[in-house]
């Protein structure tokens, strides 16, 4: 249809000017050639040999109708000069100057040889005026196709140029343009045609169906497509897409590959260093009690001991086994993989209220002042157990930093879909240097054994969905923000949650 319509485009503007005319203006044999114009340039569609001859049987129709309707004065001159250029916007200046120089001609020996069968009243000013005309239609409509052209050759290098792979589709997903950059990405040899393939019939695979939707589907932007090409390589893309008003779908896609690999490697390497430090800081806090039990052992099995020193030595092996426990306990709680429980509901505020009276117990808090400050009924996604070992490990940690003498705050609020807890002491602070390392396994200022608790608090948070916050200056201070998400249910809810 779409082909039919540009061939009859000539003739059809034909008949509307004939129409506007109306009955009378123009001859049986004039409407006889148009009629021959329409037939000629519809069977043209279905003869091999004529579709190349378009322009020529619009000039020769519009030259004939303007010949027999009155030359210069003949209302089909517009057709003659539209066709001509037209010529010259698709053919370019010589093709379109032929044909104007030849319409000229013909129309002016018509005039001469026949001036009473075609009712020529035109003077010699007025026929070299239309000449003009013409040719310098024909000048411009080249003008047009070399400047079209030269936008042409820009397009086709900005695309070359372009790393970014480009894929245009029509509303029937054909591919309008590739450019070669994608055809590299996509392993397609460049002289592949791609213009008006179906791009399902390029990425038809079952595994090509992911990115295939992402080049396809309008308004998606900066999402990343995992796409293996036909020999098995892996490549990552971002893709973004465009639908412009006529329904064309533009892809914009990068090649992310490269940049995933760096950083996969990078999160292997600083997965690598975490196990070295987790590994050096749990063989430092074992070999210090194997030391005190081996010592005790060899004591122990040498019979020289009195009574007094073998219970001594026995209470060394008891207190550095347990010790040992502890840390194989701790160790395999902080590497424990925690699946996180959505249902878990815990009451954030009876949970700091019975932590700090636990703690205020402690013989080192006997001259701490320890404040708090609570909003009731504050419910977080959080088992109790977990939220107790935050609270707790938090808060003792604030009491060793001030030495058995200081004012901590403890604060919990709610807004915004988040519960807040706040532990903030006046003790002597963290050293910059420490405080990058604070929540790193083993890694402690205290002479105590541990330097797990800040580790396992900072898991417990991240995989609720929370995060930690720390803020602290050398004699000043140290705060521990604590946020994690709000849950809003009632207490019964918690409680039977917590029987779940």
């Amino acid at each position: 249809m779409t082909q039919l319509l540009n061939r009859l485009s000539m003739p059809l503007v034909a008949f509307c000017l004939l129409g506007i005319l109306g009955e009378g203006t123009v001859t049986a044999l004039s409407i006889g050639t148009l009629l021959t114009w329409v037939g000629i340039s519809t069977g043209s569609l279905f003869v091999p040999g004529l579709r190349s001859s378009r322009e020529v049987m619009d000039l020769t129709g519009a030259l004939v109708l303007t010949a027999l309707t009155g030359w210069t004065s003949s209302p089909f001159v517009t057709v003659l000069m539209l066709v001509v250029t037209i010529s010259g916007v698709r053919h370019g200046s010589r093709r379109a100057l032929f044909h104007a120089g030849l319409s000229a001609i013909i129309l002016a020996l018509i005039s001469v040889l026949f001036p009473n069968d075609t009712g020529v009243s035109a003077s010699w000013t007025q026929s070299t005026a239309l000449s003009v005309a013409m040719l310098g239609l024909a000048w411009l409509g080249g003008r047009l196709k070399g400047r079209w052209h030269d936008l042409e050759e820009q397009h086709d290098q900005i695309l070359k140029a372009l790393e970014e792979g480009i894929v245009v589709t029509d509303p029937e997903g054909r591919i309008i343009e590739a450019n070669p950059a994608a055809r590299s990405y996509l392993g397609f040899p460049s002289t592949t045609p791609w213009v008006g393939i179906p791009i399902d019939q390029i990425l038809r695979r079952d595994s090509d169906m992911g990115f295939r939707k992402a080049l396809t589907t309008s308004a998606m932007v900066g999402d990343e497509i995992r796409w293996s090409n036909r020999d098995g390589v892996e490549r990552s893309f971002r893709v973004r897409t465009t639908a412009l008003e006529s329904g064309v779908i533009l892809a914009v896609f990068t090649d992310r590959t490269a940049e995933r690999r760096v950083i996969e490697t990078e999160a292997r390497l600083t997965h690598l260093e975490e196990l070295d430090e987790l590994s050096l800081g749990l063989a430092h806090e074992i070999r210090n009690p194997l030391a005190s039990l081996r010592g005790a052992a060899e004591e122990i099995s040498g019979g020289k001991l009195d009574l007094d020193q073998a219970q001594k030595m026995s209470g060394i092996v008891n207190r550095e086994s347990e010790r040992l426990n502890r840390t194989v306990d701790r160790f395999l709680e902080y590497s424990a993989n925690r699946k996180r429980n959505l249902s878990a509901v815990a009451n954030a505020s009876t949970g700091v209220a019975d932590a700090l009276e636990m703690i205020r117990q402690r013989t080192d808090c006997a001259d701490l002042k320890i404040r708090s400050s609570m909003e009731p009924e504050v419910m977080v996604s959080m088992d109790g157990d977990s939220w107790n070992s935050v609270i707790t490990n938090l808060v003792i940690n604030a009491v060793e930093a001030c030495l058995g003498n200081g004012v901590i705050e403890v604060s919990l609020a709610s807004g915004n879909g988040v519960a807040s807890l706040t532990v903030e002491d006046d003790g002597p602070g963290i050293s910059s240097v420490a405080l990058g390392k604070v929540f790193h396994p083993f890694f402690t200022t205290k002479s105590r054994e541990g330097g797990l608790g800040l580790a396992i608090v900072r898991k417990i948070i991240e995989e609720s969905g929370g995060r930690i916050e720390l803020d602290s200056e050398e004699g000043v201070g140290t705060t521990f923000r604590v946020i994690v998400p709000l849950v809003e249910c009632s207490t019964n809810e918690v409680v039977e949650a917590g029987q779940k």
